[in-house]
């Protein structure tokens, strides 16, 4: 799995926007990197016609969110040099 683009957003739970390439042959965009009420980060999918476009198991929803907090703040870091 890797992170293949990631957009920090300005909003006081969203955190960001990412696309991820889960396998050579799986990728997903738009994923969101966002603060629940109870002040857990967690990745979650896209919405259409207001149902989520994927679901996650539990594991590789932290794998992707683990992957994507490293990346906002590699890119936080690149923009403070």
């Amino acid at each position: 799995m890797r992170i293949l683009s990631i957009r920090r957003l300005d909003g006081p739970a969203a955190l960001a926007r990412v696309d991820v390439e889960l396998t050579e042959h799986v990728r997903l965009y738009s994923l969101l990197l966002k603060k629940n009420a109870d002040g857990k980060v967690r990745i979650h999918s896209p919405h259409s016609c207001g149902k989520n476009v994927a679901t996650f198991h539990p594991i590789i929803a932290q794998e992707i969110t683990e992957a994507a907090i490293a990346a906002l703040e590699a890119t936080a870091y690149d923009h403070h040099r």
